[in-house]
């Protein structure tokens, strides 16, 4: 069967993001026998829906799967939705070649999945991880079954299928527009932060891949089409911690020519751990921190405490790993009094920058949603649609934006997306021309960490 798989994120701040995902699933598909291409919007602006639609008049495919990232930008007040543009892509692909059959799936898709599915006409979607599910559903169109709608997807158990199909994504260009290698080293999170999506998508328990098959992965896929820099996708990379270990060892022992960042916990950041990281390659970690008062913590269900997360900065100037604090300023719990204590503590840390989202996106499903509804700042988990939901604490909701405003004038390291905006992408389009591969937060507002006392 003939098979084109369209990877419909344009999104490129704050770096392009190779599309794993669709990787996956074309490689699946490929491995099953089927004909495959994969079509990468990512690059292609203005012209995203008759690139789309050229590719797929040109290849004439059988069935057409649409991944969809996400949603909007989750950036409040401000926040840029991008589902007409998906709109438009999926309209024009569905014109090219009426005949084919239309699966939609993605993160943003599995978020959403009954309302994407009416809005795009599509004729089949699958929810979460969609290896196995994808090639189950090609079979049955093959056979003509009359499978669902709607299919909820799984994943290789064990995480052994085939590695991403790389080959058919423009890694040239990926590298030339300061994107970067992409490996996952595990799937799932047992965090139970109260806005993640991650137990929902992936589950809420640790899957692990082989460490060696992670190394392997990098060398065939990204070191030998030349690229430099990598990004470790695991939501959180430290953790378990025994596994990251391994990882770490068994990139040392490979002396892979590479250099990569992840995110990290607070959680278990020890010393031993990134000194382990740096050993192997690690040039930069984003610390999930989200909030350094136990109020705001223990609003957003963290796992740790604010000695956890001083420790953990100490740790990575201890292992001279640059660092950014990631925090969700305005949650559950917030009040000026927790803000105006988030920042000192921060800011005492020393890091290399501080991005701070303004609100925490609201998606059904999880702890912060039903919070939301029980507040009242929600009729109900169903009212929830594609326009994004934020909650911002009633005690800051007035002032938040003007205290961002007032915090970035102060601390030019402090890097608010939601405020930034035109001026921000204009810096990172800057930096890439200049053949910049760090991650951009170690660039563009950069204030290099004084020596510890």
């Amino acid at each position: 069967m003939r098979v084109l798989v369209v990877a419909a994120n344009q999104e490129q701040e704050p770096e392009p993001v190779v599309p794993l995902g669709a990787a996956y699933v074309a490689a699946a598909a490929r491995d099953a026998g089927h004909d495959v291409r994969l079509h990468d919007a990512c690059f292609d602006g203005a012209h995203a829906p008759e690139r789309a639609a050229r590719a797929a008049a040109s290849w004439a495919p059988d069935v057409i799967g649409v991944s969809i990232r996400n949603c909007d930008d989750v950036a409040w007040p401000r926040s840029r939705s991008f589902v007409t543009g998906i709109e438009k892509l999926v309209g024009a692909v569905r014109g090219a070649v009426p005949t084919a059959r239309l699966v939609l799936g993605g993160s943003g898709f599995s978020l959403f999945p009954e309302l994407f599915l009416d809005r795009l006409g599509a004729d089949h979607g699958v929810v979460g991880e969609g290896e196995v599910t994808f090639v189950e559903l090609l079979d049955a169109i093959g056979r003509r079954d009359g499978p669902p709608r709607l299919l909820s997807g799984s994943a290789p158990s064990p995480l052994a299928g085939p590695p991403p199909a790389i080959d058919l994504v423009d890694v040239a260009r990926y590298a030339q527009e300061g994107g970067c290698a992409a490996v996952q080293t595990k799937r799932g999170c047992a965090m139970g932060c109260a806005y993640c999506t991650y137990p929902l998508l992936e589950g809420a328990a640790w899957r692990r891949r082989d460490p060696e098959v992670v190394v392997d992965e990098l060398e065939r896929a990204w070191i030998d089409r030349g690229v430099t820099h990598a990004f470790i996708v695991d939501n959180v990379f430290n953790i378990p911690r025994a596994h990251a270990i391994a990882v770490c060892a068994a990139m040392e022992r490979r002396r892979l020519p590479l250099r990569w960042t992840a995110f990290v916990s607070p959680h278990g950041a020890s010393s031993a751990m990134l000194g382990a990281m740096r050993r192997a390659g690690c040039e930069g970690v984003e610390l999930g921190t989200d909030a350094a008062h136990p109020d705001t913590l223990e609003g957003l269900s963290k796992p740790f405490g604010v000695d956890e997360i001083v420790a953990a900065s100490g740790a990575c100037h201890d292992a001279g790993v640059p660092f950014c604090h990631a925090l969700v300023l305005g949650g559950p719990g917030e009040t000026s009094r927790t803000l105006a204590q988030t920042v000192e503590i921060v800011e005492a840390t020393r890091p290399a920058a501080v991005v701070a989202m303004l609100g925490v996106r609201i998606y059904p499903g999880t702890p912060l949603a039903r919070r939301a509804v029980r507040e009242g700042l929600l009729a109900s988990e169903a009212s929830l649609g594609l326009a994004p939901e934020f909650y911002v604490s009633p005690a800051v909701r007035e002032t938040l934006v003007a205290r961002a405003r007032e915090i970035a004038a102060l601390l030019p390291h402090w890097i608010f997306p939601a405020l930034e905006g035109d001026e921000a992408r204009a810096t990172c389009a800057s930096l890439r021309r200049r053949g910049r591969r760090a991650p951009l937060w170690t660039l563009a507002r950069r204030r290099l960490a004084r020596p510890r006392r």
